[in-house]
């Protein structure tokens, strides 16, 4: 039990390492942070905030931690005067209003009863004042119309209307059915766009949007007389949202008559519509509807107000496979996030944007007149800006071994941005348990002669070692299309502390390395990403001598997952045990049960359509690429972690695969929790870590007494 207890101990200690989820820059000497800790006595998230003073870009002091979990959103005015506040209480959501040293206004948005919750997620979401601070713009869920069985009988008394724009209350359509926006989005169906009035204290919910339209994102003009932000469209049907940045949309305008207008855009899904400081023009994200989930975005623009004929012009256009910035020469491999920080704008006209590339997030500004694109540089990990105000910039750096910490600079009044000198502003968290590893990039080429056939992996572990001494991990991503960058994440330092070393892979379909390389993929999962996960563990093997090949392990979630059950039949004596989160099993089945059915066509190398006749040699070939087809062939201890709520990977599939092992006499093991796909709750992310990290110290070195495994 001492080895239990010792990861247990090291858990807790790294579950204490906090996040940075924010940063405003008040003034030059004033900088609000706000974070996010895990904590495991409440089991939930704990989110706090600290107010940095500056002298000459030198942090002098700081607040003491504020919790501010129950903000569920906040807004500080422009003038600073007042800030918004969107709180939970006990399941309640209040919007609160605070003017300089106090609370002015409360309002139970449940108590008044003109729509659902208010939408704070970052596909939906928008927390805005009125360009003259009289009101706050939000998303919410639409008030369903009430309804009542064919026959009810009624007190005398009773009313006969459900206050519903004065009708009376429906019959017999309480169960009818209508999709929502799926994983993590669950019960959102219909939004509305609500304005709050803080002089009269009254909230209105704005008109003339379409019925088959869910407004998103929405902000007030400079001016105050329109709303711009993304129409998704509902007609076929809704597909899963989060994490596709691929679904049919448009950029809208709304005036205050309920006169509404779209952007005539075919074809196109459209995120994080912005406007320029001077107002005149609108830039926002977007890429063409179907295709892999994620994928390189365009940077464009159109003037403002829209009209009929308004044209759009590409600022910054996709990247096949890369792209040489002028004049640093540096390569630039496309546009991958689906949006800005909160203040994006540097003077010029220049937009501060972050995103992946290869293996780590950068940071780049972008001159939207020209299209000239300057890296910041950062030779430490990753980089994210985070806030822009006047000439002085806020941004979160981090790596493997070093948690979050704040960093600012002041840009330059001319010349190259490369010249901003950062100075931390908030000390770096020392974590012992990763101080003696190191991390290594490989850059790795295919072998086939295939035109797409570069990818990357990352190496985490010692730097040396006596030959054949430590245990690996190999952890292929999810997604597919996604990807593993250069920063702090907890198990990744909880196998570091226990001596494992880990290959993360960024194979071909991975964001970052150019839309060439993402669209490689359709129709080769099960082959393409896992002979170069292959690749990676055979190279790490040969750079790195001390890596036991007796001694290695398969870890993975999602197509993470799908990856690492297809090895395990595939390549069944390489591996002593496998560890898998909701795993793609049989993409067939997924096929007719999750909330994102596309992405089982696309990824078999189809379009995606439910008209016309089923085609049969399309479900054949989904089976045929998927885990299922190796499961008879698997022989090493496998441990399946399932959500019971997942909508992306229903559970089906790893009770499925629990299943067959088992009928085939294999060690397996299936822990299912009350939760869905990210398996992100507190409680359920440590049973989950904890329950992998102990799977695979039994596997590879035997010490079965430190856990029952049943």
């Amino acid at each position: 039990m001492a080895k239990l207890e010792r990861v247990v101990k090291i858990y807790r200690s790294l579950a204490q390492i906090p996040a940075v989820a924010g940063a405003e820059i008040q003034s030059s000497n004033l900088i609000n942070t706000s974070w996010s800790q895990r904590n495991l006595e409440k089991s939930a998230i704990t989110k706090f905030s600290r107010t940095l003073v500056l002298n000459n870009l030198q942090c002098t002091e700081s607040t003491p931690p504020v919790d501010i979990t129950t903000e569920t959103l906040s807004k500080v005015s422009n003038s600073q005067n007042l800030k918004a506040v969107l709180r939970d209480d006990n399941s309640k959501q209040f919007l609160e209003i605070w003017k300089l040293n106090k609370l002015i206004r409360v309002v139970d948005l449940a108590a008044a009863d003109i729509h659902g919750n208010v939408f704070a997620d970052i596909e939906f979401s928008s927390f805005e004042f009125s360009p003259d601070e009289g009101k706050v713009l939000y998303v919410a869920e639409k008030k369903l119309r009430k309804s009542e069985p064919f026959y009810k009988r009624k007190k005398p008394e009773e009313p006969q209307s459900d206050g519903y724009s004065g009708n009376t209350a429906s019959k017999g359509q309480e169960f009818l059915y209508e999709q929502d926006w799926g994983e993590q989005l669950a019960g959102k169906k219909r939004s509305v766009l609500v304005e709050y009035d803080i002089e009269s204290d009254s909230l209105k919910i704005l008109n003339g949007v379409p019925d088959n339209i869910c407004v998103a994102q929405p902000k007030y003009s400079p001016d105050g007389s329109y709303i711009i932000g993304v129409a998704y469209s509902t007609i076929p049907r809704k597909l899963g949202l989060i994490y596709c940045s691929n679904r049919p949309s448009t950029l809208f305008q709304l005036d205050f008559e309920g006169k509404y207008l779209e952007l005539d855009l075919e074809n196109t899904a459209v995120k994080s519509p912005i406007f320029t400081p001077n107002g005149n023009q609108v830039v926002w994200l977007e890429r063409a509807t179907g295709g892999p989930h994620l994928t390189c975005m365009r940077l464009v623009k159109t003037n403002v107000p829209l009209t009929r004929d308004s044209k759009t012009e590409v600022i910054v256009d996709i990247v096949q496979s890369e792209r040489k910035l002028s004049p640093s020469n540096k390569t630039f491999y496309g546009i991958y996030n689906t949006g800005f920080p909160k203040r994006p704008w540097a003077n010029h006209n220049q937009l501060f944007i972050n995103t992946n590339q290869k293996y780590t997030i950068n940071s780049y500004l972008i001159n939207i007149d020209s299209g000239d694109i300057e890296e910041l540089e950062c030779d430490s990990g990753s980089q994210l800006i985070l806030d822009v105000k006047d000439d002085l910039v806020v941004a979160v750096r981090r790596n493997f071994f070093v948690p979050d910490y704040l960093v600012v600079g002041k840009l330059p009044k001319a010349g190259s941005i490369t010249s901003i000198e950062w100075i931390e502003i908030t000390e770096k968290i020392n974590v012992p348990e990763v101080q003696s590893a190191t991390f290594k990039y490989f850059d790795l080429v295919a072998p086939g002669g295939d035109e797409t056939a570069e990818f990357n992996a990352i190496y985490l572990g010692p730097a040396s070692g006596e030959p054949n001494q430590v245990p690996l991990v190999l952890w292929p991503h999810g997604g597919p299309h996604v990807a593993f960058a250069n920063y702090f994440f907890l198990e990744e330092a909880l196998f570091l502390a226990l001596g494992y070393a880990i290959v993360c892979v960024n194979y071909r379909g991975s964001i970052g390395f150019g839309e060439n390389s993402v669209n490689y993929l359709l129709g080769k999962v099960g082959t393409v990403d896992v002979q170069d996960c292959i690749q990676a563990v055979d190279h790490t093997l040969k750079e790195c001598p001390w890596i036991n090949p007796d001694q290695l392990a398969l870890c993975g979630g999602s197509h993470g997952g799908f990856i690492v059950t297809h090895i395990s039949g595939q390549y069944p004596d390489k591996f002593k045990c496998c560890v898998t989160r909701n795993p793609v099993i049989d993409i067939a089945s997924m096929s007719v049960s999750s909330d994102i059915p596309d992405w089982c066509y696309i990824e078999a190398g189809y379009s995606y359509t439910q008209k016309d006749e089923i085609d049969n040699h399309i479900l054949l070939k989904m089976r045929e690429l998927s885990p299922i087809v190796h499961a008879h062939k698997v022989k090493v201890p496998t441990l399946l972690q399932i959500g019971s709520k997942d909508l992306r990977v229903p559970s089906h599939q790893g009770v499925e695969y629990y299943c067959r092992l088992k009928a085939n006499g294999v060690k397996v093991k299936m822990n299912l929790y009350d939760d869905n796909h990210s398996l992100g709750s507190v409680p359920n992310e440590m049973d989950n870590v904890i329950n992998t990290v102990l799977w695979i110290e039994d596997a590879l070195k035997g010490e079965s007494s430190i856990h029952n495994i049943k």
